[in-house]
């Protein structure tokens, strides 16, 4: 009689914008000297002049703006504006378009392999979450989490007998012996290939290993030894419904730690791992997240340490395809995804890197488990915060009427001075390399709630030391010429 082992089932894991506007300066005909500084806060702006002379002007803001690399930035928020500054500015708050992470992290079986240093997967990767939603830089971010596999309604995790499986079942206790891989069976009559129907044992020094028939030689694990419980064969639920339905609902940090972390805690892997419907399931919830929650930012990430094992879609190009849906509907949402694999595991970063770039997001955060998982996946968490951050600001709302959408600008202060960004009108119009900035909605065609920045002026904005950006209100909007 042949004998059996097998890797135990289930292989997978899975700013607020101060908005400053110093529009002001000497009286006509007047030279002057101003000074300016920022430093996050509220925001002031003052000035003296007289007309015809040459009085001496200056404009103090507090506030600022964002900074992407948590230095401290000072400059002169008044700038260079078209009509040289004489204009009548308010002072206004805004704020940066928020962000929302929707995390689909898996919690198949295989979750409980270690790593080089020492705790499983799953240990390293909840240390990671837990100081990812507890860490002061994610304070504003908006964060939900759901699981998979789910199992069916009214399935078990665990069973020893088929009746408690229901719809689910049979109870993985018995294989078909000399078939491909395991078969589950109760009788000889279910083995169609002439094989017999026998039972199921794990070995003796690790029980993460699955093997048959009882009684033989694992080799350094030991002897084959019967299972007692084991979990429901068909358990897995495959409905993308299911998984757009969060197990901890998105809700902004620090609050929503806590239920993060419970819920953590309360769930352990088991079962395999159905990446369609899981990847279907969270772009669903963060396409109706981001539509009842407008001017929101709403991205999904895919963690798994493995790749689709169940339920109709299991090939990398069908589960891409997914992600691509969800990165060109409406509203848009990309896809980040953070794997994490054993060296051995040479294909994990080519079809993970292709569902990344379906989802618009390039490539995935492969995180290797003979280093630290906890660090490396903290480090992933952080830099898709990053990432997925938007360059889009609220436009702010004035004090007292409304906002002339012909006299607003955007300002950039840096290590190289102030920069006042000109507007380009819409998206398509955006210089590849001067950037620029418009508004979401044409003001001749609607109300814009939004600002944001061309491509290449976002890039720069993020690999800027000490990069603060200014709204500035009042002062004639400055237009980059026709290209």
């Amino acid at each position: 009689m042949g004998s059996l082992r097998y890797r135990w089932l289930g292989a997978s894991l899975a700013l607020s914008l101060v908005a400053t506007g110093a529009c002001s300066g000497s009286g006509d005909n007047g030279g002057g000297d101003g000074a300016s500084s920022g430093n996050g806060g509220s925001s002031a702006s003052t000035g003296t002049g007289s007309t015809n002379s040459g009085g001496n002007a200056a404009g103090i803001g507090t506030g600022g703006g964002i900074n992407f690399d948590g230095g401290a930035a000072t400059g002169n928020t008044g700038g260079t504006l078209e009509d040289g500054g004489a204009c009548a500015a308010e002072t206004a708050k805004g704020e940066q378009v928020p962000l929302d992470l929707y995390i689909m992290l898996d919690s198949s079986g295989s979750m409980v392999d270690k790593t080089a240093s020492g705790p499983t997967k799953w240990d390293a990767v909840k240390q990671a979450i837990a100081g990812f939603v507890a860490a002061p830089g994610s304070a504003g971010l908006g964060v939900g989490l759901q699981f998979f596999p789910l199992n069916k309604q009214g399935v078990p995790n665990s069973c020893t007998n088929n009746n408690q499986c229901g719809s689910g079942g049979p109870c993985l206790l018995k294989t078909c012996l000399g078939g491909p891989g395991i078969v589950p069976c109760s009788n000889n009559g279910q083995c169609g290939f002439g094989g017999s129907c026998v039972d199921l044992g794990n070995c003796a020094l690790d029980p993460t290993t699955i093997c048959a028939p009882i009684g033989s030689n694992c080799g350094a694990t030991g002897q084959c030894v019967k299972l007692t419980s084991s979990f429901c064969s068909n358990a897995t639920e495959c409905s993308n419904v299911r998984y757009a339905t969060p197990a901890v609902n998105i809700a902004v940090l620090p609050g929503n730690a806590a239920a993060i972390n419970a819920s953590m805690n309360a769930n352990s892997p088991h079962g395999n791992t159905p990446t369609g419907p899981a990847l279907q399931g969270a772009i669903d919830h963060a396409k109706q997240y981001a539509g009842q929650n407008p001017g929101h930012t709403v991205v999904t990430v895919l963690a798994t340490d493995g790749l689709p094992t169940s339920c109709t879609m299991t090939s990398i190009p069908q589960i891409a395809a997914l992600a691509q849906a969800g990165k060109n509907g409406t509203p848009s949402i990309s896809t980040f995804v953070i794997g994490v694999f054993a060296p051995a595991d040479t294909a994990a970063a080519q079809n993970l890197n292709a569902i990344a770039a379906a989802g618009g997001t390039n490539t995935a955060f492969i995180i290797n488990t003979s280093g630290n998982v906890t660090q490396q996946f903290l480090q992933a968490l952080d830099q898709i915060k990053g990432k997925a951050l938007p360059c889009e600001f609220k436009v702010p709302t004035p004090t007292s009427g409304q906002v002339d959408y012909n006299k607003v600008n955007v300002q950039v202060t840096s290590s190289g001075g102030n920069t006042s960004l000109l507007y380009v009108g819409d998206a398509s119009k955006c210089d590849p390399t001067n950037g620029g900035w418009y508004y979401d909605i044409d003001p001749a065609a609607g109300t814009p709630t939004k600002i944001a920045v061309c491509p290449s002026t976002c890039t720069a904005f993020k690999g800027q030391t000490g990069a603060q950006v200014d709204i500035l209100i009042g002062c004639k909007t400055n237009i980059a010429p026709p290209r």
